[in-house]
């Protein structure tokens, strides 16, 4: 059986220690391909947005049935279907367990921004290309922060060129029981103990707000789709570690931060705590920017312009940040990553670490956990787009937090097409008051707009300004 590295005493082991975190549970199902997924227990909290979709076995087999032409596809739907029970039989099922490369980053523009900072970051692991930036005969990539049962994919398709994304979820014993509590979900024990795995495409969440091509087809429905690193160049101001070509400010102030909470992990993402702490070239922005030049991607949209970081060490502002921002205030970009390379509220961050260590090591409960993902500072909140600015007008508000997937560039045969904020005006009386009521759902409904995946409950002001808006 598999533990964490624990410090607790001898007396707590029956007790708190949390030496229990990472364990595959007990009777828990590790032979996925000798296994009638069908016959486990229903999952007893499943994800609100995924729910109405199959699952396991039946997932499965809709998934396979269509052949596709890159190497994750391939290796998914092989005869036998392989057994994937941790992240490291996902990440040697996606032939990135060799000559792979990995990065980090502390702050994400992605569906999963809310939960990404130093303590939590987003990892991405792909593969390492040579010197020459030599494109890879294949090429496929997976995406993974801790705090949900889910990794992001994306692959080559062989002949054609194109990327294909796919949503990996799994289930794990908790999901049977009372559910995974915090602990379960932002330790490393998030990675290990899979019993299920389904895997949707691209085309099975695009009406969700799991949709990749809202991101990663910037151009709109039918267009061509690319790979996202909106830090494209040096000094790559919010992924560490940051040795590759010279250390950055990202690793003085990001690395220090991501292993004082995880120095006593095993491992984050299926990475070896001690390969993150001492990569040189291994791990980097560097590295990721090099897989993207290799792929054709080096033009991204609104990509954030490396003056800033200098901009703002001069004056503490950037003109050129404000200008970007304006960008996504608008409506024509996902959000420009954060100005400075920290996106957390220090003391929020001091004591979510604090929390973490105790728990990880059984000085306190499991139960007694913070969440590491709620530690934005306020200036961080408004500048990555998790709330607007107060007193935004109410057109301001729809178009920064609902254009991603309301801007009239998605598939138009989807429901949420009809919603354009980008035509307000041209818009029916049914549509908007429709918009109305979703923007006063309870936080937790999977109706409410925004979702809470991509942005914080609206602030009293602003949901008013947006929905006066709304009845014009």
């Amino acid at each position: 059986m598999r533990r964490l590295p624990s410090l607790c005493l001898v007396s707590l082991l029956l007790a708190a220690c949390i030496g229990d975190i990472g364990d595959i549970a007990e009777g828990a199902v590790t032979d996925q391909a000798m296994t009638d997924w069908d016959a486990l227990p229903p999952v007893s909290a499943p994800d609100p947005e995924l729910r109405g979709l199959p699952s396991r076995e039946a997932q499965y087999r809709a998934l396979c049935a269509t052949p596709r032409g890159d190497s994750f596809w391939q290796a998914v739907c092989a005869t036998p279907r392989p057994s994937i029970t941790d992240f490291a039989s996902l990440l040697s099922a996606a032939k990135l367990d060799e000559n792979r490369a990995f990065a980090l980053t502390g702050n994400s523009t992605s569906l999963v921004k809310k939960a990404v900072s130093a303590i939590n970051p987003r990892l991405i692991i792909f593969p390492r290309v040579t010197e020459m930036r030599e494109k890879p005969a294949e090429m496929t990539a997976v995406a993974f922060v801790r705090g949900e049962p889910f990794v992001e994919v994306v692959s080559r398709d062989l002949s054609s060129g194109d990327y294909n994304f796919y949503l990996f979820t799994f289930e794990r014993q908790c999901d049977y029981d009372a559910g995974c509590d915090l602990a379960s979900l932002l330790t490393e024990e998030i990675e290990h103990g899979w019993t299920a795995f389904s895997v949707y495409s691209e085309e099975d969440v695009e009406n969700t707000s799991f949709d990749c091509r809202s991101c990663h087809q910037p151009d709109g429905y039918g267009t061509r789709k690319i790979l996202r690193m909106q830090e494209l160049e040096n000094p790559w101001l919010h992924w560490f570690p940051q040795r590759f070509v010279q250390r950055t400010e990202s690793d003085r102030v990001l690395t220090p931060q991501f292993l004082g909470a995880h120095a006593l992990d095993a491992q984050y993402g299926g990475v070896p705590i001690a390969t993150i702490q001492h990569a040189i070239d291994e791990g980097s922005g560097a590295q990721l920017e090099a897989l993207l030049v290799a792929e054709g991607q080096a033009s991204q949209p609104n990509a954030f312009d490396p003056r800033i970081e200098a901009e703002v060490k001069a004056s503490s502002s950037s003109p050129t940040w404000e200008k970007q921002f304006a960008v996504s205030l608008a409506g024509d970009s996902i959000p420009v990553p954060y100005p400075l390379a920290d996106v957390t509220d220090p003391a929020l961050r001091a004591a979510r670490t604090t929390s973490y260590l105790d728990v990880v090591t059984g000085a306190a409960p499991r139960q007694s956990l913070l969440d590491l993902r709620d530690i934005f500072s306020a200036d961080a909140k408004v500048k990555v787009g998790l709330v607007p600015r107060p007193g935004a007008s109410g057109r301001t508000v729809l178009t920064q937090l609902c254009s991603r997937c309301h801007d009239g560039r998605g598939n138009p045969a989807l429901s949420r097409a009809a919603f354009n904020v980008k035509n307000l005006d041209g818009m029916s009386r049914e549509i908007k008051d429709r918009a109305i009521a979703r923007l006063q759902e309870p936080v937790t409904s999977p109706l409410r707009m925004p979702p809470w995946r991509a942005a914080d409950a609206l602030p009293p002001a602003e949901l008013a300004a947006a929905i006066e808006a709304l009845r014009k």
